[in-house]
């Protein structure tokens, strides 16, 4: 009996479906839940995961290695460009927090922000905010008739840049589940106290065209896990704690339009 057993379990093992998944790391740990909730709700399913992190890099590269299939997928926000590109997953993944945008600012320059209430008044500013070629910001921004600075290449240049005095950056929005992590990282630049800039759009995953199976394997693993709430105690586990110290609640909001003809 007892042999039995094991060879059960050993032809379960040598059978079971191992899904290599190549994703994008980063320095810090921004990219843990992503990681994490695609790890966990695919063996929730019965798969057995391995993660194989590439090194950080910027979008258009990114792009690419998706293109070729030496990306397995990665999470942007949702844009028509994309989803004709790659395979979108229909689940959104941050519960619409990445599209709650703080100001970035140079440390003891925030003050300047505290006459703007309005759309109107930011117009006015002539602020202009710094993001990286193919930022679906960059249309935002745009459409919003926002000036609008654009880095090619490696995009957290634009730290310094916001950093250092006439690089013609007065700004950089981030998301409000990752600015505490750029903060860190950049003793030069502060956290605007008083604005929120928001627009409707959440990120989500895409899967390279080279791997139409494992997109659908994706989908049907994430829907099970927003609806058994392995989803939301992942995110209240590693995202929601830093938003909680931002006071979203209390900042003055500005909405933006995000409905515009891509």
């Amino acid at each position: 009996m007892y042999k039995l057993v094991i060879v059960l379990l050993f032809s379960a093992f040598a059978h079971a479906e191992v899904l290599d998944l190549h994703l994008m790391g980063r320095r810090d740990q921004a990219p843990l839940y992503y990681h994490r909730l695609l790890q966990e709700s695919l063996q929730a399913e019965g798969k057995s995961v391995k993660i194989i992190l590439a090194p950080e890099m910027p979008l258009l590269r990114i792009y690419k290695l998706l293109d070729s299939g030496e990306l397995s997928a990665h999470w942007f926000l949702q844009t028509a460009e994309r989803d004709k590109r790659f395979l979108r997953v229909n689940v959104p993944l941050s519960f619409g927090l990445i599209g709650q945008r703080l100001l970035l600012v140079k440390k003891g320059q925030a003050e300047s922000y505290a006459k703007v209430k309005t759309l109107a008044d930011l117009q006015a500013s002539n602020k202009r905010a710094g993001m990286a070629q193919g930022w679906f910001d960059v249309m935002v921004w745009k459409a919003n008739q926002l000036p609008v600075y654009e880095q090619i290449g490696d995009w957290r240049v634009l730290f310094k840049l916001a950093g250092a005095k006439n690089r013609g950056i007065d700004y950089l929005p981030r998301g409000a589940i990752e600015i505490l992590d750029d903060f860190s990282q950049y003793p030069g630049l502060e956290i605007e106290p008083n604005l929120l800039l928001s627009y409707e759009r959440d990120f989500v995953f895409y899967v390279s065209p080279h791997y139409p199976q494992l997109r659908d394997q994706i989908e049907r693993a994430l829907q099970a896990a927003l609806a058994s709430g392995l989803q939301r105690r992942l995110f209240d586990q590693l995202l929601l704690p830093k938003v909680k110290s931002l006071n979203l609640n209390k900042r003055t909001v500005i909405q933006l339009n995000s409905s515009f003809k891509e």
